[in-house]
């Protein structure tokens, strides 16, 4: 059942990555200063998609491991504070 709705999922995929494709494959001078590359439109575009890709993964990636760090934190204090409660609890006797 997963095969067939991947399957399902991947042909209209791989179609519009076709009809994307098509459409821009005029080529785009890109100007690096010493050099300039002539590529399609559509791997320029791609590369962009790529590159943003990425970087919006490293930019989560940041973000969860900072949460990771005060949940770390936060826990230890939790700890220590639930450790200072049993202690409080047994002079009140």
């Amino acid at each position: 059942m997963i095969r067939f709705i991947s399957l399902l999922v991947s042909i209209p995929l791989v179609i519009l990555v076709a009809a994307f494709t098509y459409k821009n494959a005029q080529l785009v001078t890109i100007d690096l200063f010493l050099y300039q590359i002539n590529l399609p439109m559509a791997v320029v575009l791609l590369i962009a998609l790529f590159a943003g890709v990425i970087l919006g993964f490293m930019l989560n990636l940041m973000v969860l491991l900072g949460q990771k760090k005060a949940i770390y934190r936060l826990k230890s204090k939790k700890e220590a504070l639930k450790g200072l409660s049993g202690v409080l609890d047994k002079s009140d006797k």
